[in-house]
């Protein structure tokens, strides 16, 4: 890492990690940079990253990995396609690319290209498995090498030998006979429930080629790592029954169980048969979910999906199912949350009704009260009124005999002159 490139792994920057142990071998995992050493005292054949994987996880799937890794083994992220060329990217036979498989970039040489334009199959030879498995166009990429600080394409891009394309065609022309008389050459899968070419709810049988000896196959097919492993594991009992279930009806799986070539040869057979059982406890719990169901449970179902997946397992359904379920959940606590905050405003709201009630109730008594009071002022007035008249009649009879008896004594006043 030279002093003008120090800010391609700087922290928090994603770059690609690879790695000399176990089935990581080989591949190229997205990871953010956590911890890169200091350039300027550390010896650069020593320097290592704390990275922390994206794609992948710790055993138990609570949280994502983390590691440390030598320098040699972190590259920055490739450059993407140009613009005009992303929609439109192209592969042919002896190719050098790398294919997104196992959460991680490998690898590999396109052997075979099939399909119309816009549904194109690639063949890849993995070089870490030396197997052929088929890829769609998004799912590849050119091969770069990181060189000098700088991104190289690799001499042979385009132009490998027809020998190298022979040797490895017999090789996987080999494989695939060998494979077709172990596994044979159809998979019956029966789906209960599903849309397969029929009415929803009808039961369809469905044919599959295997994906070694039809071009018309599963592009994401899983090679087995430990072939005498998965046949040991086939012949169990104990797989039988558990393949017999509804939950694998329903939902046929084919899981890889790669991360088990790591355990002890003794407890593989256990660990596949738990999370065989694992994904049959989630899909059965999942099934039973009340919209009542707590968080915690969503969480935990949930926290079982990336280990299941690790090993192969599709449960792309059922987190699309927990996620949309959690949705709906969430909604409806928040809708309750709602409802009871309405119920408390009614009941406050009936309470304050009440107290105006009981007030209205006294006032319409008071107003009666009054009203009476009203009707015995008035009728106290009428008489007043009544009084007040005849007073006056009498007033002015008094006033005129008054006037009667002044002129009768003016007249007897005054006697008569000689």
């Amino acid at each position: 890492m030279s002093p003008g490139n120090i800010d391609l792994f700087a922290k928090d920057t994603l770059v690609e990690v690879s790695s000399d142990e176990g089935w990581l071998s080989g591949g190229w995992f997205v990871a953010k940079v956590l911890d890169p050493p200091p350039p300027s005292t550390t010896t650069p054949g020593k320097m290592k990253f704390l990275v922390e994987y994206q794609n992948l996880r710790c055993h138990d799937g609570s949280k994502l990995l983390r590691k440390r890794v030598d320098i040699k083994l972190v590259w920055p992220l490739p450059p993407p396609p140009p613009n005009d060329e992303k929609e439109q990217q192209r592969f042919e036979v002896n190719d050098v690319v790398d294919v997104y498989h196992n959460n991680g970039w490998w690898v590999g040489v396109v052997s075979k290209v099939w399909g119309e334009e816009e549904q194109r199959i690639y063949s890849v030879l993995l070089e870490n498995t030396s197997r052929a498995i088929n890829f769609r166009s998004s799912e590849l990429r050119f091969h770069l090498d990181w060189v000098g600080d700088k991104w190289n394409q690799p001499q042979n891009q385009n132009k490998m030998s027809s020998e190298v394309g022979e040797k490895r065609g017999k090789q996987m022309e080999a494989e695939t006979s060998s494979e077709k008389r172990k596994r044979g050459t159809h998979v019956k899968l029966l789906f209960k429930g599903k849309e397969c070419g029929g009415a929803e709810g009808d039961v369809d049988k469905i044919d599959v080629e295997d994906s070694s000896t039809t071009e018309a196959a599963a592009v994401n097919n899983m090679p087995y790592e430990n072939q005498n492993f998965i046949q040991s594991l086939e012949s169990s009992p104990v797989l039988r029954f558990i393949q017999s279930l509804e939950e694998f009806q329903l939902m046929p799986q084919k899981p890889h169980f790669r991360p088990l070539d790591e355990c002890e040869v003794v407890y593989r057979e256990g660990l596949a048969l738990k999370h065989m059982m694992t994904f049959v406890n989630v899909v059965k719990e999942t099934s039973k979910l009340q919209v009542n169901a707590s968080g915690s449970i969503m969480d935990s179902l949930l926290k079982c999906l990336p280990e299941l997946e690790s090993h192969g397992f599709d449960v792309k359904d059922v987190r699309s199912r927990l996620l949309e379920m959690q949705t709906m959940i969430k909604s409806r606590e928040h809708l309750l949350t709602k409802l009871e905050k309405v119920k408390c405003d009614i009941k406050m709201r009936t309470h304050e009704g009440t107290n105006i009630n009981a007030e209205l109730i006294d006032t319409i008594e008071e107003i009666k009260v009054l009203e009476v009071k009203k009707a015995r002022l008035i009728s106290m007035n009428e008489e007043n009124d009544s009084e007040i008249a005849k007073l006056k009649s009498s007033d002015s009879s008094l006033n005129e005999h008054i006037q009667n008896v002044e002129h009768n004594f003016a007249i007897l006043a005054t006697f008569p002159r000689r």
